[in-house]
């Protein structure tokens, strides 16, 4: 911008030099020409006093000296100096004005200028003289022009610096932290709110990274303490029975069902740590999946199939409707989203109860809506069922089992495929959760 402003101001100052210096010598040039041809008028008159005194017997002694001629009225030269041959458009003039001037160029140099008066014998009397033209003037005065030109860059430049230095002194004064109108050039005013209005965004926008970073790190403490209780209960029952039967405190009969035991905790560990190992994938987005055309009707079909056996241990009745709709995703994680839906509605629901499955193809896009007749969810729970390990019902979590992260795992399959996802629930009626793609 500093060397935009020099530059612009450097050669504003030579152009408007250059032209000053070519103004005024026009003027100049025009000034003495106008002097010359008084002077020329001048010696005329006094010509013209002396023939009517006198008479034109003395023109050819003065002939010599004077650039003069006169003419007849019928246009014959009847006196004229050497070398001045007689303007025919300045004898015209004269003859039908009285008096006239005229001027004619010689060469790119020189021009020949002329003033006449009408005699009273009807004669022309015309004197003449050469001077430079305005070309010629400026080709003598170049040594110096240049000079001058040379001055005036010298004092262009020192004033184009000053001149920049100047403008943009209050631009490089201004706080960018804490910018101030009133030190600055009006049309910069817009300028500075724009930005005081970065500077209040940018500290929005730290203060909410310094929020969700306390967040986080609040979540991570939870996390790695609830990962450390789930995973100390299990490990817990597995040392337990695993040192009774090494010290031979079982009874034979009874080691099928010790083993059995240490068979579901070493299952849930396994589920626990595959699911955080998801969990922990699909947050860092590092999951390596193959986007593709799903069929989420067929993919219902699956989960469904795959859950009847835990459904009909509670008498479960699972329905599936809607439309034969298909989305774009990673397959593993639709699965994985559905699964997990499902299998809550399974687990929460009462004996006897039913589980709608329902896909629609609607304007905005996919949506899996699953309802279910299950202990619903409190108010005040609503808005934690996503979060890890969080257990809406407490006090039947160990009888019902899982790990605790099946719907952290929906939300985030959720947000990897830009789904929303919506809770309605009614604690004693049921739950609905809505997905759409």
């Amino acid at each position: 911008m500093k060397k935009r402003i020099f530059t612009g101001t450097f050669f504003t100052c030579i152009c408007v030099i250059l032209v000053c210096i070519i103004l005024i010598s026009g003027f100049l040039y025009r000034y003495y020409s106008n002097e010359y041809t008084k002077s020329l008028h001048t010696s005329l008159d006094y010509l013209h006093h002396m023939v009517e005194e006198h008479g034109t017997e003395h023109l050819s002694t003065l002939a010599s000296n004077q650039q003069l001629c006169l003419v007849s009225p019928d246009g014959s030269v009847v006196v004229a100096s050497e070398g001045v041959s007689p303007m025919p458009q300045l004898t015209k003039k004269v003859q039908s004005l009285g008096e006239g001037v005229h001027s004619e160029h010689l060469s790119i140099s020189k021009k020949q200028t002329g003033v006449g008066v009408l005699l009273e014998d009807e004669s022309v009397l015309c004197i003449f003289g050469v001077q430079h033209t305005f070309v010629s003037l400026l080709a003598h005065m170049y040594g110096y022009i240049l000079v001058i030109l040379g001055v005036a860059v010298l004092l262009s430049l020192l004033l184009a610096r000053k001149i920049s230095q100047k403008i943009l002194e209050p631009v490089y004064n201004l706080d960018l932290s804490a910018p101030d109108k009133s030190k600055v050039y009006p049309e910069l005013a817009h300028f500075v709110d724009k930005i005081n209005e970065q500077n209040q965004e940018i500290q929005r926008q730290l203060a909410d990274n310094d929020a969700r970073h306390e967040q986080q790190d609040r979540m991570r403490r939870e996390f790695t303490a609830n990962v450390s209780h789930e995973l100390k209960t299990p490990l817990t029952s597995i040392s337990g029975y695993a040192e009774i039967i090494r010290d031979g405190l079982v009874q034979p009969q009874d080691i099928p069902r010790f083993a059995g035991r240490i068979y579901d905790e070493s299952k849930r560990m396994i589920n626990l740590v595959g699911d955080i190992i998801k969990l922990s994938q699909l947050d860092e987005n590092e999951i390596t999946v193959k986007m593709e055309r799903i069929n989420l009707y067929a993919c219902c079909e699956a989960v469904i199939t795959n859950l009847q056996p835990q459904a009909k241990k509670k008498n479960v009745t699972f329905t599936l409707q809607g439309d034969r709709a298909e989305i774009t995703g990673a397959e593993v994680i639709i699965d994985e989203i559905v699964y997990n839906i499902c299998d809550n509605a399974v687990k929460y629901n009462r004996d006897g109860g039913t589980v709608l499955v329902t896909v629609r193809q609607c304007i905005d896009g996919v949506e899996l809506t699953v309802k279910d007749t299950g202990i619903g969810i409190a108010k005040d729970d609503i808005d934690h069922i996503f979060d890890r390990f969080y257990r809406a019902d407490k006090s039947h979590s160990k009888e019902i089992g899982g790990t605790g992260l099946g719907l952290s795992i929906v939300k985030h399959g959720a947000m990897f495929h830009n789904a929303s996802v919506s809770v309605e629930s009614e604690v004693g009626v049921g739950t609905t959760i809505r997905i759409l793609f």
